[in-house]
């Protein structure tokens, strides 16, 4: 594909990229077949639902097409609801027409399915690169390792479920967006990209918008970039509280911890021991530290004797330490600062509302493994270290002032 040649990673190191996400998908699938954890699994009841899937496909495919859009209750349902509502049912149903539809290809095989999957996901990643190496063209490594290789990205973005399709999608809207021409078939592109996200992961789609809106008022106003990120985020942090003051039947404060409230209903050995979230602006100032710690420091270092957090940990650290090496490294002007903002305030949004909504701790390095790639590799991108140090990256200097 032309879009894989004109990435600007040369073949030798992209196939072992791509082989790496398929490896990662089989672990993903080898874990999830554990008897422990098989009876649980999404990623296996999804392929078990698409055999029946496959069969209504072959023999009606215009019924198996219409029934993504019709729904067994009297009405669709809160499009925020986890429970008798056509918009959570949705989360399922794509993943698994589109497991059907790969089935035909692959003979029902689960295993070379990861392989579709995962061609799939690549698109978004290439994309993301893509744009970050534009900005940034003297941090190629620290780019590849941020969007390629982070452990648990790899992990839970590389098997079949819906996560790595969400993570292609939001890559392929933001490579859309920088693109200077507006076709038809950009807009048309970025709204079923757009569509996707919202359909399988809502929020992060409510968590983009903004930070793309200041992204492209910044290009307009390049001596005034982080103003407008500040003062269009203080604004809308007002707003998120000021809402339900003004319009009773959206009160983003309850959803929230209405969303809490199924996360601590359910078990788990990594349950975090905390107090419900009260829906109120006095609830939201005092559980923040909670909020913070979940989003930010779990898990835990004193958590290491489970070996299945040591990659998160790790991430962790990373993060700690680009966080550190950028207030001491980072100058003021940068190429491309405007879109990094862009990644890091929608990434600090996604993990602010996992910290008040999950109290699991093995579904917080789940869902914040969306995140990560974008602040991670920002961060990487700002810093002036370390690969730049063993003359691993083209001689270019994107900085400037």
């Amino acid at each position: 594909m032309p879009f894989y040649k004109k990435s600007g990673i040369e073949k030798r190191l992209l196939i072992p990229l791509f082989l790496i996400k398929i490896i990662a998908g089989t672990a993903y699938a080898k874990f999830y077949s554990l008897p422990k954890y098989y009876n649980g699994s999404d990623t296996w009841r999804f392929y078990r639902l698409s055999l029946e899937e496959k069969k209504w496909l072959l023999s009606d495919p215009i019924a198996f097409i219409k029934d993504l859009f019709v729904y067994g209750y009297n009405r669709p349902g809160n499009i925020f609801a986890s429970e008798n509502s056509y918009w959570n049912d949705l989360k399922s149903n794509i993943p698994v027409k589109l497991l059907a539809v790969m089935n035909v290809l692959t003979n029902d095989n689960y295993y070379a399915n990861i392989i579709l999957f995962n061609f799939l996901f690549f698109i978004g990643l290439i994309a993301l690169y893509k744009v970050f190496i534009k900005y940034a063209p003297q941090k190629k490594w620290e780019i590849i390792i941020g969007v390629f290789l982070l452990p648990s990205t790899l992990f839970w973005c590389s098997g079949i479920h819906k996560d790595g399709l969400i993570l292609s999608s939001i890559g392929c809207i933001i490579y859309l967006v920088d693109k200077k021409n507006l076709s038809i078939l950009n807009v048309i592109t970025t709204g079923l990209a757009s569509l996707l996200v919202f359909s399988l992961r809502n929020y992060l789609l409510i968590a983009l918008f903004p930070a793309i809106f200041c992204w492209l008022l910044s290009k307009k106003y390049k001596d005034h970039t982080l103003k407008i990120y500040l003062s269009f985020y203080s604004i809308g942090l007002v707003l998120f509280f000021a809402i339900p003051f003004f319009i009773n039947s959206l009160n983003p404060l309850t959803i929230l911890a209405e969303k809490q409230k199924e996360f601590l209903q359910l078990s788990g050995g990594s349950s975090v021991i905390s107090e419900p979230l009260i829906p109120t602006i006095k609830g939201y100032i005092a559980y923040f530290p909670s909020a913070f710690d979940i989003a930010f420091l779990r898990p835990h270092i004193n958590e290491i004797s489970n070996t299945a957090y040591i990659p998160a940990i790790a991430e962790n650290l990373l993060l700690y330490l680009m966080v550190v090496v950028c207030l001491f490294t980072t100058r003021k002007k940068i190429k491309g600062s405007a879109f990094f903002l862009c990644l890091i305030f929608f990434s600090l949004s996604i993990l602010l509302i996992c910290g008040y909504t999950i109290t699991l701790t093995g579904a917080i390095v789940r869902y914040r493994s969306i995140a990560l790639p974008f602040l991670i590799t920002s961060l990487l991108c700002l810093s002036k270290w370390p690969f730049s140090l063993f003359g691993l990256n083209a001689k270019q200097n994107y900085y400037s002032g």
